[in-house]
């Protein structure tokens, strides 16, 4: 008795799970191929983002309170001009770019390990490196300040930092 009970039950629920598919079938069918499609138009644009900025060099850095005010007082003064600052306030990506693709590109980082990190776009693609352990080991007076910003600076094959 109790064991036709568990098999008329399990009868119901893959009964009811196939009804359930097969409603959710066609919305599935319908909305695949529109996430498709504007999945492949952000790709194209973030392409075209990539090829438009060939040559950015982005400094990016977070919120982390035991660095930001160190970043914004002896590190971001010192840098290139040609060094873009993208400001990672929690998830908020602040940036003189589009945070969108700013944010893409974030996510699509290959060599993160924790902030600071250096991102630049050559030949319609990103390059990235991080700088926590520079970074650390210069905000433990372990290394200089210049040997930070050369190393900055070698990433993104600018021979000059602010001498101001």
């Amino acid at each position: 008795m109790k064991s036709l009970k568990n098999v008329i039950l399990f009868v119901l629920a893959i009964i009811v799970g196939f009804l359930i598919f097969i409603l959710i079938l066609p919305i599935m069918v319908i909305f695949y191929p529109i996430t498709f499609y504007q999945k492949a138009q952000f790709e194209k644009k973030y392409s075209e983002f990539l090829i438009e900025n060939n040559g950015v060099n982005f400094f990016c850095y977070n919120n982390r309170k035991n660095s930001k005010e160190h970043i914004e007082k002896t590190i971001i003064p010192k840098l290139n001009n040609q060094v873009e600052i993208v400001f990672l306030n929690g998830k908020k990506v602040e940036s003189n770019y589009s945070q969108e693709f700013i944010s893409q590109a974030l996510y699509r980082l290959k060599n993160y390990n924790r902030f600071p990190h250096l991102m630049k776009i050559r030949e319609g693609k990103l390059i990235d490196k991080t700088l926590n352990n520079p970074f650390y080991n210069f905000l433990n007076s372990t290394k200089t300040r210049s040997e930070l910003l050369n190393q900055i600076n070698e990433f993104f094959e600018i021979s000059e930092t602010k001498t101001t």
